[in-house]
């Protein structure tokens, strides 16, 4: 039985268990274990005559001052990086990587990798490489395909860098990914108004559980793709939704698709003691490109680079363009040019009781009734 399967294993009886008892204490109350999980850190600090932006110029004394503080971040999930060692390592591969530096976008991290030898890896554990300075390209990057490889440097998109992007790209290599709902500065943050640069950064208990149950294995996450119970994820909720609630829990779930749960509920930040409502799902969803459509009898299908929105967008949209927060958006807030409600406005509004005014659950019903595309109202008018 290899590591993912003995996660999921694991995984299914902690959410069975927790499914009969109190769920709202379950997070504090299960953690596996109280004691500090020590994860063994090899890092590797680029050398190059050739490319001064890989030439690391960070001292041994300076690498291990700032694991000192992406230790002060983990010291919430009770897990501590121990350097193994620090060792320079030629970059094989500078031009590369310059090449990758005039347009980084899906190039970067491959140029990296190629640059990194593969003889002096740190086998049972986790391996950190630091460069100098990746300018306004990235401040880091995980590569689970590439040896679990942490990718990190001196310099990155806003100058110096804080060791909170080192506890960030170390984050993912315990299989977290970047938030979708959690905010207020928290450690795995892609982006957004409410990410500002500090020393160290707030995990939630969900994340400490997915951290803890990987770090337990003592090596970087490399799950497998893990197929869901259709192609079309418009029907994947109500199939894993087995009594009808309008949320999914693990325990519920048909053992052949609890592989593949356990997998999203992690990439949504969610543990195997965790649920997820059919908003929230449709929300994840259209996060990552797709939506759920409902049939509608008579309707032509969309054309395929035409994106559908359910109502799992009006969460999104009234915290952009409700601007005092009263969840009653009039056709001031809604004229923002190229925005959906904008676009829908006027038609909404028809159907509801035309007052210039869409509450957030009138737009939700009219979402639920008719998913909204991107220019369908405005081409019409032709």
């Amino acid at each position: 039985m290899n590591t993912f399967h003995r996660i999921i294993n694991f995984c299914t009886l902690l959410g069975i268990l927790v499914s009969s008892s109190s769920a709202i204490n379950a997070q504090s109350e299960i953690s596996f274990s109280s004691e500090t999980i020590a994860l063994p850190v090899r890092v590797h600090r680029f050398t190059s005559e050739q490319e001064a932006r890989l030439n690391c110029t960070l001292s041994d004394d300076e690498i291990r001052q700032q694991f000192e503080v992406v230790n002060q971040t983990w010291v919430q999930a009770a897990i501590v990086w121990e350097i193994e060692s620090i060792v320079d390592v030629v970059a094989r591969k500078p031009k590369n990587f310059a090449k990758a530096m005039e347009n980084p976008r899906g190039t970067l991290a491959k140029a990296l990798a190629s640059n990194m030898p593969r003889n002096q890896l740190l086998q049972k554990g986790f391996n950190v490489v630091i460069a100098e300075d990746y300018g306004h390209s990235i401040g880091g990057v995980f590569l689970a395909k590439e040896d679990g490889l942490v990718f990190y440097a001196r310099k990155g998109t806003k100058g110096i860098q804080t060791p909170a992007v080192l506890a960030h790209e170390l984050g993912h290599s315990l299989g977290l990914p970047h938030t979708i709902f959690e905010k207020d500065n928290n450690l795995m943050m892609g982006s957004g108004s409410g990410r500002v640069p500090k020393l160290t950064k707030p995990i939630t208990a969900s994340q400490i559980m997915i951290a803890r149950l990987y770090a337990m294995t003592g090596k970087p996450i490399n799950p497998p793709r893990v197929q869901p119970p259709s192609k079309s994820l418009i029907l994947v909720f109500g199939i894993l939704d087995t009594n009808k609630d309008d949320i999914i829990t693990l325990s519920e779930v048909k053992k052949k698709h609890r592989p593949y749960v356990i997998d999203f509920f992690r990439r949504a930040s969610r543990s195997a003691v965790d649920s997820l409502s059919r908003d929230e799902w449709d929300f994840i969803i259209e996060q990552q490109g797709q939506s759920r459509q409902r049939p509608q009898q008579g309707r032509q299908p969309q054309q395929q680079n035409q994106r559908a929105y359910g109502p799992g967008i009006v969460p999104q949209m009234f915290s952009r363009f409700d601007a005092n927060k009263d969840d009653r958006m009039t056709r001031k807030e809604a004229s923002s040019q190229g925005s959906l409600i904008n676009e829908y406005f006027d038609k909404w509004d028809s159907e509801t009781n035309g007052n210039g005014i869409l509450t957030r659950e009138e737009v939700t019903a009219r979402l639920s009734d008719e998913p909204a595309v991107q220019g369908a109202v405005s081409n019409s008018k032709k």
